[in-house]
């Protein structure tokens, strides 16, 4: 990560010709912002090459009123929204989300719905074990980028 602690921007999401292109959702994006222990193993992770990153359009919101209820400037939020190719929620979004079974709160499961819709294969970041879990379950690749 450059000095500056500020990322570079991520690249711009456009399909691959030569295979699947590698996507992550980042419910935990929260600690790459937050002074939390993990923070610094997340942000490495999150440089590692050939990584683009995609979140539903929640994930800013949520971002944002976490910043705004710790008293945070809401620019804090620039270096990591700029590298996430934020998706829209969709009513087919809210479907697919209303269709998961398995226990999960409602953010996650609109994150969820999103990586399911992706159309690429994708891999959920998340730390949290319901999600994980419910991931999984989904048959959507997980990883733990905090326990890596």
């Amino acid at each position: 990560m450059p000095r500056s602690g500020h990322w570079p921007p991520a690249r711009r999401l456009t399909p691959r010709r030569d295979g699947p292109q590698p996507l992550a959702t980042l419910p935990i994006a929260l600690r790459a912002i937050l002074n939390v222990p993990e923070r610094d193993r997340l942000r490495t992770w999150m440089d590692t090459p050939g990584m683009t990153f995609v979140s539903s359009r929640i994930l800013r919101t949520e971002v944002i009123r976490v910043l705004r209820r710790e008293a945070r400037p809401v620019v804090d939020a620039t270096p990591l929204l700029e590298r996430v190719g934020l998706i829209d929620v969709s009513r087919e979004t809210h479907a697919v989300a209303e269709s998961i079974e398995r226990h999960i709160t409602t953010l996650d499961a609109l994150h969820l719905a999103t990586a399911m819709l992706v159309g690429d294969p994708v891999v959920v970041a998340s730390h949290d074990a319901a999600m994980k879990d419910v991931a999984t379950h989904l048959g959507l690749a997980v990883v733990d980028p905090v326990e890596t």
